[in-house]
């Protein structure tokens, strides 16, 4: 019968490596990153482990001793593999499964086949080490690649484990550490466990600043996007407002010279005519008015909204409100043409989707934010909060793009009709 302190620090031993299994298994399942599967699982079989050699200790027999010795081995490559896994995203291979029948054939030969103790205990040992130390060097190069302190920690940790396998033969299977190399064990888990959670936390806040860099390289490249097509709306409502309707107006009047020399029953021809080219000049200025807004440049963000609103108004026939502030707050160009955008977008909405009979738009200064909002008394967005997903709206992908290149933020809702909330920071608009 084994000393109850033998068998008390192995049951610690057992529930510290346990924890760590546990803890190891909620990061896997919080972050599903499969090297913390395979701690977990690494550490449930150092915990078998620890089973079988109680159980040897309690009844002596030698199937509990192999049992022992092949989850010993076991352990230590699985622990490897994890660390592989982590550093190099390795990928399994079928010949990997020559390493994991070294254990359970030498664990037979030396129990059940040998006599000589150190023959047999020898080259367990080495192999037991040699899989730490690699572990080891996994983690050493690790850090020397990132930095990480959680591999240095990890690194050192088991280099240090792989030196006390090493003692086993000589000093353990004699009883000399008996029981304090247990408690010796249990340091090298909490370390080892210590080292996971800081190159797990490492890994995190790596990710994180990866995906803050990709989301501002994002964010840089819609608001360039927005820039070019801002241009090219700009170019082409130059163009045709310089060229496409000059040559109408040119025509118009030729065609005004000639209808005073042609004779009286030509005139209602030339009156229609006439009348079609006038329309076609009126459809050129809106479009240009739609492209680019020439009272936005020329008169500011008060005078261009109220004209939008008149303009829609006329156009829809829907009655639509507008409430801006007596002073209204100086902001850039650019945050000028994204407010004016939200207001044509959200607008256009209204007259296309919403049943609505009324809107209205209103700006407020709250708290060094100016806010936007465009409401209708209509049915709302199709879901009752904001746009299918099935359906995407475009022109509010836009509408966001726009706003969120100033730091700002769109909020779309239903209530009592669709209700589109513009904010901007005053200091980033300025």
């Amino acid at each position: 019968m084994q000393p109850p302190a033998e068998l008390d620090a192995a049951l610690l031993q057992a529930l510290v490596t346990l924890g760590t299994a546990a803890f190891c298994w909620y990061l896997f399942a919080r972050y599903r990153h499969r090297y913390f599967l395979w701690w977990s699982a690494a550490w449930t079989l150092y915990v078998l482990r620890i089973g079988a050699i109680v159980a040897f200790l309690v009844t002596r027999q030698d199937w509990w001793l192999f049992t022992h010795q092949v989850l010993t081995g076991s352990t230590a490559l699985v622990l490897l593999w994890a660390a592989l896994t982590f550093s190099r995203s390795t990928e399994w291979r079928p010949w990997y499964s020559a390493a994991l029948l070294f254990p359970v054939a030498w664990s037979y030969l030396a129990i059940y086949r040998m006599e000589n103790f150190m023959l047999a205990a020898v080259p367990a040992v080495l192999f037991l080490s040699i899989a730490t130390f690699t572990t080891a060097w996994v983690f050493r190069q690790q850090y020397k690649k990132t930095g990480a302190r959680g591999a240095a920690v990890l690194a050192t940790v088991l280099g240090l484990w792989g030196i006390h396998h090493l003692d086993y033969p000589l000093l353990r299977a004699q009883g000399a550490w008996n029981p304090w190399g247990y408690y010796l064990d249990i340091l090298f888990v909490l370390a080892t466990g210590i080292g996971i959670v800081m190159l797990g936390l490492e890994e995190l806040d790596r990710a994180n600043r990866t995906v803050a860099l990709r989301t501002s390289q994002l964010e840089r490249l819609s608001a360039r996007i927005v820039e070019q097509h801002e241009e090219e709306r700009r170019r082409v409502s130059l163009e045709l407002h310089d060229q496409t309707a000059q040559v109408w107006a040119a025509v118009k009047m030729q065609l005004g010279l000639l209808r005073e020399g042609a004779p009286p029953e030509l005139s209602p021809r030339f009156d229609r005519t006439l009348d079609l080219v006038d329309t076609g000049i009126q459809s050129i200025r809106s479009v240009t008015t739609n492209l680019r807004p020439p009272l936005l440049d020329d008169l500011g963000l008060a005078p261009a909204l109220r004209a939008l609103v008149e303009t829609f108004e006329a156009q829809s026939n829907l009655e639509v409100s507008i409430d801006l502030p007596d002073q209204m707050p100086a902001v850039t160009p650019d945050a000028a043409l994204a407010l004016f955008r939200a207001v044509q977008e959200a607008l256009s909405n209204v007259a296309r989707h919403s049943s609505a009979t009324s809107a209205e738009v209103r700006i407020t200064v709250e708290a060094n934010e100016l806010k936007l909002t465009i409401r209708d008394n209509g049915s709302g967005f199709p879901d009752g909060d904001a746009p299918s997903q099935a359906r995407p709206s475009f022109g509010l992908a836009g509408m966001r793009e726009r706003i969120a290149a100033l730091r700002g933020s769109v909020v779309l809702s239903s209530n009592a009709g669709a209700l589109v909330t513009v904010t901007l920071p005053l200091s980033d608009a300025h």
